[in-house]
């Protein structure tokens, strides 16, 4: 009769225990998947792009180094004011606000330092009225290291990210 009772019970707190455990599984790894997505939306994905945006037009400026009344340095002006100076502004709201989510080891911030100090240097020339100057003039080089490092950690995550969504139920 002992048997009867206590059987049926070590099963049902067995199973219990094993449903809370996997529950418990489900909740860390789906934290850990709400991380991921949040590090690669709000902070890698959105710099990376407008850093490729960057790397796409930032040769088209240089003709700012040319007569003041051509076309070319007119053209190179408008780029400049409406599309390459208000993608860093956006870059550096980015990092502003979501740099916490990146979880910067060293080089990034290194990396992130330097990119901070070229745009700050950047706009102040510009606010100063100097149209032809540019950063590296004054010892402020783009720091050569931010696009592959965005892109090999945007991909790390990425594929981080697609396997623990691609194996959800286990």
């Amino acid at each position: 009769m002992i048997k009867e009772i206590v059987v049926p019970a070590m099963i049902a707190a067995s199973g219990f225990l094993a449903k809370s455990a996997y529950e418990i599984y489900l909740g860390v790894r789906n934290k850990k998947i709400e991380i991921l997505e949040n590090r690669l939306q709000k902070f890698y994905w959105p710099i990376l792009i407008r850093v490729e945006k960057d790397n796409a037009i930032w040769q088209s400026i240089l003709s700012k180094k040319e007569k003041n009344d051509s076309f070319k340095f007119r053209l190179a002006d408008t780029i400049e004011k409406n599309y390459v100076l208000k993608n860093h502004d956006e870059i550096l709201d980015i990092i502003m606000n979501y740099t916490h989510l990146a979880e910067p080891d060293q080089l990034l911030t290194d990396v992130i330092r330097k990119y901070i100090r070229h745009i700050t240097i950047y706009k102040a020339i510009r606010e100063l009225g100097e149209e032809e100057t540019f950063p590296l003039e004054l010892d402020a080089e783009w720091p050569q290291e931010l696009y592959p490092l965005l892109k090999e950690r945007t991909e790390q995550y990425q594929t981080e990210l697609n396997r623990k969504k691609m194996f959800k139920l286990f």
